[in-house]
């Protein structure tokens, strides 16, 4: 647990260093003035995507650039020669991409307070978040290690990004009838925006546990069978 801690004090010093919680707190900011500036209705409606944007998918962004920041400076086969195992950094990691969500998550959800009286069970806003980050890290590190540089990775994710919010689009435009539910979830980024929308409206108690169920399934297989693996090979390239 001490080597755990000690990676993630580094992890969230290489975020202030690299300015990536200083980007993550910009587009936050961005978000407060559009919650501020639209109506209640509609900041119920756009608030579990914006949670979503960044708790989720800007997750897979930051834990891009923090990667290969390391990887060029030589931060990363720096760790691997360390007295710790690829579990262990890949722990704090996940634990850094967390600690920026919930930093979002809080100016979210104080602003939508602020400006609209909306109160959220934070209890579950926190589980939910967790589920998202740690299911979109791990898909997010399937690109990254099919990436040979930042560029590379950008490209691969545009692409992803687009096929994960499709179906979000086609069900908000009514083009997939609501009872397909069950397998436009199969888009982790659906999944994790239902989840985050039962917190502002009714959700059928199948859907909420499925896609709980499903996002955690994702993290759980992803990293044990593909990511730690892969991991330390990749980090040691130059």
């Amino acid at each position: 647990m001490s080597n755990v801690l000690k990676l993630f004090k580094g992890e969230i010093t290489r975020l202030i260093k690299y300015k990536i919680i200083f980007f993550s707190l910009l587009v936050s900011a961005i978000w407060v003035l559009f919650i501020a500036l639209v109506s209640k209705a509609e900041a119920i409606s756009f608030i579990p995507f914006l949670i979503i944007m960044d708790d989720a998918l800007m997750s897979i962004v930051f834990l891009a650039t923090s990667f290969f920041y390391e990887k060029q400076e030589g931060i990363a086969k720096t760790l691997l020669v360390a007295p710790v195992s690829v579990t262990q950094i890949l722990i704090s990691k996940v634990a850094a991409s967390l600690f920026t969500g919930v930093l979002s998550l809080v100016i979210i959800a104080l602003s939508s307070l602020i400006f609209h009286g909306i109160i959220i069970n934070w209890a579950l806003a926190l589980l939910y978040m967790f589920l998202a980050v740690f299911a979109h890290t791990a898909i997010g590190y399937i690109i990254i290690l099919a990436s040979k540089d930042f560029m590379g990775f950008m490209v691969k994710f545009m692409g992803i990004i687009l096929a994960l919010l499709i179906p979000t689009v086609l069900i908000a435009l009514d083009i997939i009838p609501a009872g397909y539910t069950f397998i436009v979830i199969l888009s982790p980024t659906y999944a994790a925006q239902l989840l985050v929308d039962s917190l502002f409206h009714t959700v059928d108690g199948w859907q909420i546990v499925l896609a709980c169920v499903y996002l955690f399934g994702i993290g759980a297989l992803i990293f044990p069978l593909f990511v730690h693996k892969k991991y330390q090979r990749f980090a040691m390239e130059g």
